[in-house]
């Protein structure tokens, strides 16, 4: 208790200098999402989440994931198998586009998503061959994408990777602006209740931390609970924030879903491309996509 309570000035104070910090904005050097052109094999699909203080989230949320090359490096594991692989990124926030104040730059939130998301089910997911589908989200971008995957139930998506999904200040972040939308389609649940308690056999979850069944594969990473000394990614010994509860199916099951605790790294070290969590992550995915190809040939896989 007496090092924790040591350690707590300097990382506040590194907290905020950090988030005064200019951050580098980057695109992906894998091929874009093009919803003009011809389908690929592979679209992967992501969100990142809330900005550190002093921003002002969801104003100054931006697509980090991009930015520092987490979603390359599983585009270029996939790519590896042998598949064509394009990907969009996004940052936490209900507008389609926002002015950034961290990044400097527009940025694209889930109302962008939404709306690529809907031409690529008329340009690409009703032919002969559709892409898989991969959706990866670190903390606040998981509740969006578990959100997307509830509200096209029809679609399938072949693998869901979650880097330690956290709902901290969802309704005071996203409320406003998802009241302010017009209503969706009857029936259709809002992005508001993407934190919302949902009741499964044996416990009690939010939407965050279900599987829908449209995912196939899940794999989830959990960022440290105890102190420990930290990996290449950086971080603290310390963990300021975490997601506390492991994913389950709507039936409470945890078919096709795998979970990795990272014992080194805190909330946000798991989303870096360097880090022990993405190496799983990365490592785990080409395994799937390997079955893939096995399947495109018509060889049986085992499960």
């Amino acid at each position: 208790m007496l090092r924790a309570r040591l350690l707590a000035p300097p990382l506040a104070l590194t907290a905020l200098l950090a988030g005064c910090a200019p951050v580098t904005v980057r695109p992906a050097q894998a091929p874009a999402l093009d919803l003009g052109g011809p389908a690929p094999d592979v679209v992967i699909l992501s969100v990142s989440g809330r900005c550190g203080p002093p921003c002002l989230p969801p104003r100054d949320n931006w697509d980090y994931l991009t930015s520092r090359g987490t979603v390359d490096l599983l585009a270029d594991a996939l790519a590896g198998v042998g598949y064509r692989v394009q990907v969009a990124g996004y940052a936490s926030n209900a507008a389609a586009t926002f002015a950034s104040r961290q990044a400097g730059a527009e940025q694209r939130g889930y109302g962008a998503l939404a709306a690529d998301f809907a031409r690529m089910r008329s340009a690409w997911l009703r032919g002969p061959r559709p892409p898989r589908l991969v959706l990866l989200g670190h903390s606040q971008g998981v509740a969006w994408l578990h959100h997307l995957a509830r509200v096209n139930p029809d679609v399938p998506f072949a693998l869901q990777i979650d880097l330690d999904g956290i709902c901290a200040a969802w309704r005071s972040d996203h409320g406003a602006a998802l009241r302010a939308q017009p209503p969706g389609t009857s029936g259709t649940p809002s992005a508001l209740t993407a934190c919302d308690l949902v009741r499964v056999p044996g416990r009690t979850l939010r939407n965050k931390d279900v599987v829908w069944p449209n995912v196939a594969r899940h794999l989830e990473v959990l960022s440290k609970r105890l102190p420990a000394r930290v990996s290449e990614s950086g971080g603290w010994p310390l963990n300021y924030l975490f997601d506390p509860a492991r994913n389950a199916r709507p039936d409470g099951s945890t078919r096709g879903i795998e979970i990795f605790v990272s014992g080194r790294e805190d909330h946000s070290a798991v989303s870096y491309p360097n880090s022990d969590a993405l190496a799983w992550a990365a490592g785990r995915a080409v395994r799937l996509a390997q079955d893939w190809k096995r399947e495109d040939a018509g060889v049986p896989t085992l499960d």
